[in-house]
């Protein structure tokens, strides 16, 4: 019990630091306005000249699933390697790996903490601002609404084991802003950034499906009508890949501890 209260403290300090500090929020409110303009703008545009349908999927299911996606991103999970970092190379980072809670631990629900209030923010106020001007898509909320719930926590429960794993690469090598550009590009890519999901040819298909990359942003897919028929697989995948990286963080981390102590000594 005491451990999951620190947890929740740590949450609530720094999302009471961002509610306070309005400047993170005005931005990513800034950010999501820019990019679902042009987004909406172009692909408007294109689903016109394609009588409304692409691949068998109307303009308003792609707008929703492109905002999800988004949404998602607000929660700002993928900087959690650069916290690590910094910690590493300011010297931080042993004084936490000596503590009772784990280092890891305090990490992950620091980064949470500090994207979740311009999470719920900018989701309610969205979709509100969707649902007038996009349209409702059509769902079955029966099995929506606990899949995606369900989605959306295992997706950023992997995302904090990936990243978390290439920040404890700061242990080993001097700079990991390439592995975190590279990784952080396959993520954009096939979680629907830059393309939505919809339109990726077969191979990008089985990519985003398979891929640990693509498993981050599944919640972004609840909105497709194959999702009826895909989202139990999809679930199985996402704790595949948590639990395959989860041994992946642990090794890392175990001997990320070594070296702090052999460093130490």
């Amino acid at each position: 019990m005491k451990k999951i209260k620190f947890v929740f403290t740590i949450i609530k300090i720094f999302m009471k630091n961002q509610i306070q500090d309005k400047t993170n929020l005005i931005l990513d409110v800034f950010n999501m306005i820019s990019r679902c303009l042009i987004v909406f703008l172009l692909y408007a545009y294109i689903f016109q000249l394609k009588n409304g349908v692409i691949n068998g999927v109307d303009y308003k299911t792609t707008m929703w699933s492109m905002f999800v996606y988004f949404c998602i991103m607000i929660l700002n999970i993928r900087r959690l390697d650069t916290l690590i970092m910094m910690d590493v190379k300011s010297g931080n980072v042993e004084i936490f790996m000596n503590k009772p809670i784990s280092y890891l631990t305090i990490s992950f629900f620091k980064v949470i903490g500090q994207g979740i209030f311009s999470f719920f923010f900018i989701s309610i106020l969205g979709s509100i601002i969707m649902m007038l001007f996009v349209g409702v898509p059509n769902l079955n909320l029966s099995l929506f609404l606990p899949t995606f719930i369900l989605t959306l926590l295992l997706g950023q429960i992997l995302g904090l084991l990936i990243y978390g794993t290439i920040g404890l690469m700061a242990f080993f090598i001097q700079d990991i802003r390439p592995i975190h550009w590279i990784v952080d590009k396959f993520v954009m890519v096939l979680g629907g950034s830059y393309l939505p999901i919809s339109m990726f040819p077969k191979f990008m298909k089985i990519l985003a499906f398979t891929s640990p990359f693509g498993a981050i942003n599944f919640a972004s897919s609840t909105v497709y009508e194959s999702w009826n028929q895909e989202w139990y697989m999809r679930i199985y995948l996402q704790i595949l890949w948590i639990l395959i990286f989860g041994v992946i963080l642990s090794y890392v981390y175990r001997k990320s501890k070594e070296k702090a102590m052999i460093n130490g000594g």
